[in-house]
């Protein structure tokens, strides 16, 4: 297509910016909005909030550089010789209140907190790699390469920042905080990936491990903690009921049993992500051979590596947060449960008797909350299943639903736990 073309479509939402850059690239405007002006609104909505939240608590350059970069991205796109979009100077403003927004936060980050911020490590990651296409579209632009370089060079000291920040600070810690666990101190690669865990593993590999070889306990996992969470609510309260203790449970642990429920959606949405990469690879694979069907080829590529990434971090860390829970509610229930032993002796009950049947109740209630959140999962898998069988099938589609109800009407094992009595 030709140059005034190409100027007009990018100055339009899009995303698809047509025959411009070889038929596979988005259109400006769609990445600046989308890309980059969305990514950073949602973080500086969080940001003064998580710095209002550290400032109490007791207690960089290459931010000043990057600014230095937005700075001259403003005066570049405010040129008369740019071509821009509607939106190119706002973005480049919005960017630089944000890099300075951040730049505070990680400030505050860093002296306030033990571990490196979560929060600036997924926003650029996911900023770098929305900068790449935007970086890659003005290249291919030919006519701001200028604007094209010194975004190059943005980029480059944004990776610069994402590997400072995923840094640990152990080393820097006060005494009182030096024992915390590897976990407590981990970053989001280092949480995402379980690479907290490597020291272990290495230690296993040398030796057998011993009791001394472990990790440090998490202090939200310790019955101390568990218990001064549950004992004086559960002593306070008046009408306790059959559901009162669950119900407890769900209030006082309420953000560790929902810490559960994103890494579950994102691997409900990149799950469904591969019937239609699927169904791409195949229409792809019935194409011709030309320049554009190759930048397809590449681009599905990176498809299958984000889908399967995002599969197996996912899968993961709903693993981990679900019996983080589960050992949560264990940890409490035993701690109040040992507390009342000297009280069942006194009575002239027998301990061990009684210790028997909690146990067994405890073991029951945590290999039920292992599933506890495939209840409303599998709701939204089975809705989004059967329309994309719908899509295919048509009515046939309701066969599978009538299988799956015959399923649901098989024996069920109800009676265990009396057995155990």
């Amino acid at each position: 297509m030709s140059l005034e073309s190409c100027r007009a479509i990018d100055d339009t939402f899009g995303p698809y910016a047509g025959y411009c850059r070889g038929g596979f690239d988005f259109t400006l405007l769609f990445e600046e909005t989308l890309l980059s002006i969305l990514p950073l609104c949602a973080v500086l909505s969080i940001a003064p909030w998580r710095i209002v939240y550290l400032l109490p608590r007791t207690v960089k350059v290459l931010y000043a550089l990057i600014s230095i970069f937005q700075v001259a991205l403003i005066a570049l796109w405010a040129s008369p010789s740019a071509v821009r979009t509607r939106t190119s100077i706002p973005n480049a403003a919005v960017t630089l209140v944000g890099t300075l927004a951040l730049g505070v936060l990680s400030f505050a980050e860093h002296q306030r907190t033990i571990r490196p911020s979560l929060i600036l490590e997924a926003y650029l990651l996911l900023s770098l790699i929305f900068d790449a296409a935007r970086v890659r579209t003005l290249w291919l632009q030919d006519y701001n390469n200028i604007l094209a370089a010194v975004s190059t060079a943005a980029f480059a000291i944004k990776i610069c920042l994402l590997s400072v920040e995923t840094v640990g600070k152990r080393k820097l810690l006060r005494k009182e905080y030096a024992s915390e666990s590897p976990e407590a101190t981990s970053g989001l690669f280092g949480k995402s990936l379980f690479l907290w865990l490597n020291p272990l593993f290495r230690t296993g590999y040398k030796h057998s491990i011993s009791v001394a070889d472990l990790i440090a306990l998490d202090k939200h996992l310790t019955a101390n903690y568990l218990y001064d969470r549950l004992h004086q609510p559960w002593a306070n309260m008046t009408a306790k009921g059959p559901r009162s203790l669950l119900m407890l449970f769900f209030r006082r642990f309420k953000w560790r049993f929902l810490a559960a429920v994103p890494p579950r959606l994102g691997l409900i949405a990149f799950n469904f992500c591969q019937p239609f990469l699927i169904e791409r690879v195949i229409e792809f694979n019935q194409q011709p051979a030309t320049g554009s069907t190759t930048n397809v080829g590449y681009g599905l590529i990176g498809a299958y590596f984000l889908v399967y990434t995002g599969i197996a971090v996912t899968t993961g860390q709903y693993h981990h947060m679900t019996y983080r829970a589960i050992t949560m509610a264990r940890g409490g229930l035993v701690s109040m449960m040992f507390a009342k032993t000297p009280l069942v002796n006194a009575n002239g009950a027998d301990p061990a008797s009684s210790l028997t049947l909690m146990s067994a109740d405890i073991e029951r209630i945590t290999n039920g909350w292992q599933t506890m959140h495939e209840c409303w999962a599998n709701v939204i898998e089975v809705s989004v299943a059967i329309w994309l069988l719908e899509r295919q099938l048509g009515a046939a589609c309701a066969i599978p639903i009538g299988v799956a109800i015959g399923k649901a009407k098989g024996p069920r094992d109800l009676n265990l736990l009396e057995e155990a009595r």
